[in-house]
């Protein structure tokens, strides 16, 4: 009897020692904080992808893709950039109107930003405007956790029901 209490208490210690060296789980990546800025269904920009946008110059060259193309142009939102980064998320070119597009959240990974977003197209049976359209929302993110790098766009399409 003496034999088996020995034997399951050294399987005991060593099930805990081996508990106890264990590598703790990495922690989730820190989530970032944003604001939405602006939300739109016409853009020049005809790409799906996410841009990073960290100066008052590259955010007046990326409006001008993105809005030189209206007559007359749409103004330029003013944007601290002593405080903001801006991120640009993009669709792409959608056969339709009644395509949405949403960010879910913004995470810092090593060497950027990942921006997950969703895509909702429009039900089966809506009455849409036949027109090519470019589903967009512009960010605003704490400067300081916009590091100058890349930025990934993960887009995960879902279907509407009515």
């Amino acid at each position: 009897m003496r034999k088996v209490a020995v034997k399951h208490a050294l399987e005991a210690a060593l099930l805990f020692a081996a508990c106890a060296c264990r590598a703790a789980d990495p922690a989730p990546p820190p989530t970032q904080a944003y604001e939405v800025l602006l939300s739109g269904y016409q853009s020049g920009e005809h790409e799906a992808g996410a841009t990073l946008i960290a100066s008052a110059e590259e955010w007046q060259a990326w409006w001008r893709r993105h809005a030189g193309w209206r007559i007359p142009a749409a103004p330029l939102p003013a944007v601290d950039f002593g405080v903001h980064s801006v991120i640009a998320i993009c669709a792409g070119d959608r056969p339709t109107g009644g395509w949405t597009l949403e960010a879910r959240s913004v995470k810092e990974f090593e060497g950027g930003l990942r921006v997950q977003a969703e895509l909702c197209a429009p039900a089966a049976d809506a009455l849409l405007p036949q027109v090519v359209t470019q589903p967009y929302q512009i960010l605003l993110v704490p400067r300081a956790g916009a590091q100058r790098g890349k930025v990934v766009l993960q887009l995960a399409q879902r279907d509407s029901s009515r």
